[in-house]
């Protein structure tokens, strides 16, 4: 079928892993997004990809199709924040510095203040996601998803829809929805946001959202290339390894030849994950020509449940 299947199971930075595929802005700077104020810390991300397909109702009967996609997301994402909230409220390290939600995207690099309602019209539908529970500072943006004049980025589209979704089944996470930093970033300015992540006193939980490769299959969105599969492997087993080191060997300017997104970003996650993490890959697959996975990375010390209910 067009959907992918979940690939359970946690990695403490060994050298092999299992990865079976599927066939086939607000007035913040737009330059310097580094993060200022305490030191920061980074304690646990989650990768998800950015399809306006996430949401249900721009799919019509096709939308069941990527029912266990959207599960995944919702596991990885709720669970990211749920280890932000649970180190807030930890005595041991409150007092170390508050707790943040940081979304970070592809693209020019930008803060955006998507607090308010945001519209999937310009993909079909009058769908349009409900403001955050909670957000009162919406001074800076305009009718759906509009920051200053500019409209806010597909990644961050979808992922604003995630975080609606989680607000619904976590009621206790709409605070650090409210609060979140949504930015967008690329190359060497992604390494400089990274390099902010990764020091200590502030929580920091990263979402990540990028797609792979868009050229897997006859009814890609770009023409078939053969070298989409062995790439989307290597991205699979690095998000699988919780290794940055694994993350930065893989071919970016390969990636980019392939059209993924992946490679503007991931500098963000390999210069603020310090160290080995846990890291798991919750499903991957190619299933309308593009190459999307799903991954959360912990800190060893971490309990590795992930939320799927």
């Amino acid at each position: 079928g067009p959907a992918g299947r979940a690939r359970l199971g946690a990695s403490r930075g060994h050298s092999r892993y299992a990865v079976h595929r599927t066939a086939a802005g607000s007035p913040h700077s737009r330059r310097d997004l580094r993060l200022t104020g305490p030191p920061t810390m980074l304690i646990t991300a989650a990768v998800v990809p950015g399809p306006p397909a996430f949401v249900a109702e721009l799919m019509g009967s096709a939308a069941h199709e990527l029912d266990d996609l959207r599960h995944a997301a919702d596991s990885v994402v709720s669970q990211a924040v749920s280890d932000c909230v649970a180190a807030s409220a930890d005595s041991a390290i409150s007092d170390a510095g508050s707790s943040q939600l940081v979304i970070v995207g592809p693209g020019e690099p930008g803060e955006f203040n998507p607090l308010g309602p945001v519209s999937f019209a310009s993909f079909g539908r009058d769908v349009v996601v409900p403001a955050l529970v909670g957000a009162t500072d919406l001074s800076s943006q305009g009718e759906h998803g509009v920051t200053d004049g500019r409209r806010l980025p597909t990644p961050l589209m979808v992922a604003r829809h995630l975080a609606s979704r989680d607000v619904a089944a976590h009621p206790d996470h709409a605070d650090l929805w409210a609060s979140a930093r949504w930015v967008t970033t690329n190359n060497t300015e992604a390494r400089a946001l990274g390099e902010s992540l990764g020091k200590d006193a502030a929580q920091i939980a990263l979402i990540m959202v990028a797609d792979g490769a868009t050229c897997h299959g006859p009814k890609a969105p770009r023409a078939e290339d053969s070298r989409a599969p062995a790439y989307e492997d290597e991205v699979c087993v690095a998000l699988a390894s919780g290794q940055p080191d694994r993350l930065a060997q893989i071919d970016d300017n390969l990636g980019r030849e392939l059209g993924a997104t992946g490679p503007q970003i991931w500098p963000v996650l390999i210069a603020a994950a310090d160290g080995d993490w846990v890291g798991e890959l919750v499903w991957s697959g190619a299933p309308y020509g593009v190459g999307w996975a799903v991954a959360a990375w912990r800190r060893p010390t971490t309990d590795m449940s992930v939320a799927r209910a």
